[in-house]
C-alpha cells in the first residue's frame, strides 16, 4: 500500500508519519467508545438466542480492547512533547492493532448469519448494518494511515460477504454486495485522502523552510547591508520601514508611518538624469532603479538611492511598491573627490592636463574657429615652464621643489586672474586658456607680467631660492587650424624663447615651424650616424709646462654628414641628450678613445669628455671598465673630464661613480673649473687628478688684472691640493709666459696644435720630436679657429 502513497524525504518521514498517527489519535476516543457502544447493544441485541453467550464472551473482548485503546490514547498524551516523531515500526504497530479489532468485529458476522443458527430474521440485517457502519466509521478515523485502515476493514468485510454468501437468501447476496461495495469506497477515499494529505504536509513543510530561510535572509541583509527594506501603500504612504531607515531618516518610526514617501525625498533624479517628483514615479507604477533622492537629515542633504518594484493583490490590483534604498551620500562625496583628482592637480590644486585640453577644446569651439563671429575674437594659448627649476629640485630636495612649485602656482594664478584658466600639465610645465583672446599686445603684457612674478625671489622653508620662467604664445585663428595645432605651437614657441636665453617670451613664428622640422631631420640623421659610421674623433695635443714634451691627447668628437659636411659638436651635442642618443654615443667615443690611445707611446694618456647624462643609466662603470679590457689600456693613461655641474644634478649618486671608476685606476678630471656653481666643496669631498682652466680666462688675463689674480689662486689652489692644473684655450705665446710663470702644469689649444685626426698623430708626434733635437721652442701663433671640446 505504501507504494501507492507519495514517497516523502527522509528527512521529513518521521514528521509525516506523526502528523498521521496525531490525526488517528485525535478520532481515538470517539471511535473506542463507539465500539463498546456498538458491542454492548449488539450484546443485548443477541440475549435470549442460542449463542448469547458467545455473544456476550465476544462483546467482553471487543470492550476490553477499546478499554486498552483509550488507555494507551491517555498514556500518549501525557508523553506528547513538540517535535516527535514517530519511527516506521510504531505505525506498523498501529496497523497490527487495527487489524487485530477489525478481526474481533468479523467474527460477529460469523457468529450471527445465517438465520438457522437460532436468531430472528432480523439479526442478519442489523448484523450487516453494524459492519457495514463500523467499516464506514473506521475509514473515517483511520483515514490519514490507509494501511491501518485497510487492515481494520477488510477483516470485516470478507467475515460479512462468507456470512452472507452461506444463507442462500438473494437478499443477502445483494446486502453483501453493498458491502464490499462500501468497503471498496472506504479503501479509495482512504488512499486518496492518504497521498493529499502527505502532498499538503510536504508542501507545508517546505513553505514554512521557506518562509524561515527568507526570514532569515531579510535579517542578514538588514543586518549585514547598507540597504534597508520599505513599502508604501497604492496613495505612496508608508505601511513599512525597516529598522535601517528610521536610523537613515533621523526621525522616530511612527513619524515615518503614514507619511507620503514623496514628501519625504522631495525630488528624484532617474537613472538618465532628469529630475521629477517621486510621486510621479509611484503614478507610473512601474518598475524603477537606483533613482536619486535628496532627503533633509537634522541640518544636513543626505542622499539616498532607491529601487522598487509594484506590487498587486491576488485579483491583480495595483496595491503599492516594495524596495530597498540606500544612503550614497559618501559615496557621491566619495565620486566627486574621484571627479577632482581626475581634473585637478594634486599638488598645486590647479586644472590639469585633461582639465586644460577640455578647456582648450571648448574655448576653441566657441572663440577659436575662422568662422566663428564675432570674427577676430579668437583664444590664445600660454605654454611656460620654470627655468633652473631642476636645479633646485636636484639640489635641494623634492619637498623643497613641491613647495616651490605650490608657491609658483599661486603666483601665476594671480596674474591671470578671470582672463584664463590656469593648469598644471606636468613637473615644472603649465599652461593658460585665454578665451577670449584680448590681442597680441595684452597678451604680451601678460606674458612679461608672468615672467616677472615668477623671477622673483622666493622664501621656501628657509631657503632663498631663485628661479625663472620662459613664455611661448600661439593664437587662434592666426597660428593654428585646430586645438592640438594651437597647443603645439604654443610650446614651440616656448622652446624658442629657452632658446634665447630664457626669462623671455615669445609668439609664435612660422619660421619656428621649419626650425622644428630641421631638428626633427637633424635627430634622425643622428640616429643614423653611428650605424653609417659618420662619427669621427679628432685629437687635440695636450703639452707639458715647458711647452715641448707632448703629455697625451684630449678626444673631440666631429659628425661627417654626407649632406651637411662637417658638423659642430655644439649644433648636436645638447640634441643628443636631450633624444637620449648621449648614452649610445658617449660609449662609443669612449670606445675608440682607449682602442686609438693604447697604440701611443707610454705614458701618453688619452682625455674623454662625459656628459651628466652618461651617469644617470648607472651604466659608465660597467663601460669604462670594458672599454680598457677591449683595449688594453692601462687605466692610469686615461682621463674623464666632467663638469661643475654634474655634482649639482644628484652628488650622493654621482660620487659614488666617481669613486668607483677612481678604483679602476683612471684619473677625473674637472673641467670648465669657474665657470659654473664654483663650489670648492667637491674638491674637498672627492680627490680629483686634475682641474682644467676654461677658456674664457685664459683669453682674457692679459686684459684684465683681476682674471689673472683668480688664475694665480686656481694655480696656487692646485698645488695646494696636489692638483694638476691644465689651461685651456692657449692661443699665444705671451699667454702660454704667463701661464707658465703662474706655473700651470699642462696646456692645450690652438698655439701647440689643432684638432686632428687619428691618421695625422704619427706625423704630429715626429715633427715634434724633431723641434725638440733642435732645441725649438719658437710655437707659431695663429688664428686655428674655434675649438668644442665634447666627448
Amino acid at each position: 500500500m505504501s507504494r501507492l502513497l507519495p514517497a516523502p524525504p527522509e528527512a521529513m518521514a518521521g514528521r509525516v508519519r506523526m502528523e498521521q498517527v496525531q490525526s488517528i489519535l485525535r478520532m481515538t476516543p470517539v471511535m473506542m467508545g463507539a465500539n463498546i457502544m456498538i458491542a454492548i447493544l449488539v450484546a443485548l441485541a443477541g440475549y435470549g438466542s442460542p449463542r448469547a453467550d458467545a455473544l456476550i464472551i465476544w462483546a467482553c473482548l471487543v470492550v476490553s480492547y477499546a478499554l486498552l485503546g483509550l488507555r494507551g490514547w491517555v498514556a500518549s498524551q501525557r508523553r506528547r512533547g513538540p517535535n516527535k516523531a514517530v519511527s516506521a515500526r510504531g505505525v506498523r504497530r498501529i496497523t497490527w492493532q487495527a487489524g487485530l479489532l477489525g478481526l474481533l468485529w468479523a467474527a460477529l458476522p460469523i457468529m450471527t448469519m445465517p438465520a438457522e443458527q437460532g436468531f430472528k430474521d432480523s439479526m442478519p440485517m442489523m448484523v450487516a448494518s453494524v459492519i457495514a457502519g463500523m467499516i464506514g466509521c473506521g475509514g473515517f478515523a483511520l483515514l490519514t494511515l490507509p494501511a491501518a485502515a485497510i487492515a481494520y476493514s477488510t477483516p470485516m468485510a470478507l467475515g460479512a460477504l462468507w456470512a452472507l454468501s452461506t444463507s442462500h437468501d438473494p437478499i443477502l447476496y445483494a446486502l453483501g454486495g453493498l458491502l464490499m461495495f462500501c468497503h471498496a469506497v472506504v479503501v479509495a477515499s482512504c488512499l486518496s485522502h492518504a497521498k493529499i494529505f502527505v502532498d499538503r504536509l510536504i508542501a507545508s513543510e517546505e513553505l514554512e523552510t521557506q518562509r524561515q530561510v527568507v526570514s532569515l535572509l531579510l535579517s542578514d541583509f538588514e543586518e549585514g547591508a547598507s540597504d534597508w527594506l520599505w513599502e508604501v501603500d497604492y496613495q505612496g504612504r508608508l505601511t513599512y520601514v525597516s529598522e535601517r531607515m528610521v536610523a537613515a531618516a533621523g526621525v522616530e518610526r511612527s513619524k515615518l508611518l503614514g507619511q507620503p514617501m514623496s514628501d519625504l525625498c522631495g525630488a528624484a533624479e532617474g537613472p538618465d538624469g532628469p529630475v521629477a517628483a517621486l510621486s510621479a514615479l509611484f503614478t507610473e507604477q512601474k518598475t524603477f532603479r537606483d533613482v536619486v533622492v535628496s532627503i533633509e537629515v537634522g541640518e544636513q542633504t543626505h542622499w539616498w538611492s532607491l529601487s522598487a518594484k509594484p506590487v498587486h493583490d491576488l485579483d491583480g490590483h495595483f496595491t503599492g511598491f516594495r524596495g530597498v534604498g540606500a544612503d550614497i551620500t559618501q559615496a557621491r562625496e566619495d565620486q566627486a573627490r574621484i571627479s577632482r583628482l581626475a581634473h585637478y592637480d594634486v599638488l598645486t590644486q590647479l586644472p590639469n592636463r585633461l582639465s586644460f585640453l577640455q578647456a582648450l577644446s571648448r574655448a576653441w569651439t566657441e572663440h577659436g574657429r575662422a568662422d566663428r563671429e564675432p570674427r577676430g575674437a579668437g583664444c590664445a594659448v600660454l605654454c611656460l615652464d620654470l627655468d633652473h627649476f631642476k636645479g633646485v629640485n636636484d639640489s635641494l630636495g623634492h619637498p623643497i621643489g613641491d613647495d616651490l612649485l605650490v608657491q609658483a602656482s599661486a603666483r601665476l594664478r594671480a596674474c591671470v586672474g578671470e582672463m584664463g584658466l590656469v593648469s598644471r600639465l606636468g613637473g615644472d610645465e603649465f599652461a593658460v586658456v585665454v578665451a577670449p583672446s584680448p590681442g597680441a599686445e595684452a597678451l604680451g603684457e601678460l606674458a612679461r607680467e608672468i615672467v616677472d612674478s615668477l623671477s622673483r625671489p622666493y622664501d621656501v622653508r628657509g631657503n632663498h631660492v631663485l628661479i625663472g620662467a620662459s613664455v611661448g604664445i600661439a593664437e587662434a585663428p592666426l597660428h593654428a587650424d585646430d586645438p592640438d595645432g594651437l597647443l603645439k605651437n604654443a610650446d614651440l614657441a616656448l622652446y624658442q624663447a629657452k632658446g634665447d636665453g630664457r626669462g623671455a617670451y615669445r609668439f609664435f613664428e612660422t619660421s619656428m615651424d621649419l626650425w622644428i622640422q630641421q631638428r626633427r631631420e637633424l635627430e634622425m640623421d643622428l640616429r643614423d650616424a653611428l650605424e653609417n659610421d659618420e662619427l669621427k674623433l679628432f685629437f687635440q695635443p695636450l703639452m707639458g709646462r715647458d711647452g715641448e714634451q707632448i703629455m697625451g691627447f684630449e678626444a673631440l668628437l666631429r659628425w661627417q654628414h654626407p649632406r651637411r659636411g662637417l658638423v659642430a659638436p655644439n649644433e648636436f651635442i645638447e640634441c643628443a641628450e636631450q633624444w637620449g642618443l648621449i648614452g649610445k654615443i658617449g660609449e662609443w667615443v669612449l670606445n675608440q678613445a682607449c682602442r686609438t690611445a693604447a697604440a701611443w707611446p707610454a705614458p701618453m694618456t688619452v682625455a674623454v669628455n662625459l656628459s651628466p647624462h652618461q651617469f644617470v643609466s648607472g651604466d659608465l662603470v660597467a663601460q669604462v671598465r670594458k672599454a680598457l679590457k677591449a683595449s688594453r689600456l692601462v687605466p692610469a693613461r686615461l682621463e674623464l673630464e666632467i663638469t661643475e655641474g654634474l655634482l649639482l644634478q644628484d652628488s650622493a649618486k654621482i660620487l659614488k661613480q666617481l669613486s668607483e671608476l677612481k678604483r679602476l685606476g683612471v684619473k677625473i678630471a674637472m673641467d670648465d673649473f669657474g665657470t659654473g656653481y664654483s663650489s670648492l666643496s667637491y674638491l674637498w669631498r672627492f680627490p680629483f687628478d686634475k682641474i682644467k682652466i676654461d677658456r674664457s680666462f685664459v683669453a682674457e688675463m692679459q686684459d684684465n688684472p683681476a682674471i689673472a689674480d683668480i688664475l694665480r689662486t686656481i694655480a696656487l689652489l692646485g698645488r695646494t691640493l696636489n692638483l694638476e692644473v691644465t689651461a685651456e684655450g692657449v692661443e699665444t705665446v705671451d699667454q702660454a709666459r704667463m701661464l707658465t710663470e703662474m706655473r700651470c702644469d699642462r696646456f692645450q689649444g690652438f698655439l701647440y696644435g689643432r684638432p686632428m685626426p687619428v691618421s695625422d698623430i704619427p706625423s704630429f708626434l715626429m715633427a715634434a720630436t724633431a723641434r725638440r733635437l733642435r732645441g725649438d721652442d719658437d710655437w707659431d701663433d695663429g688664428d686655428w679657429g674655434d675649438e668644442v671640446a665634447v666627448g
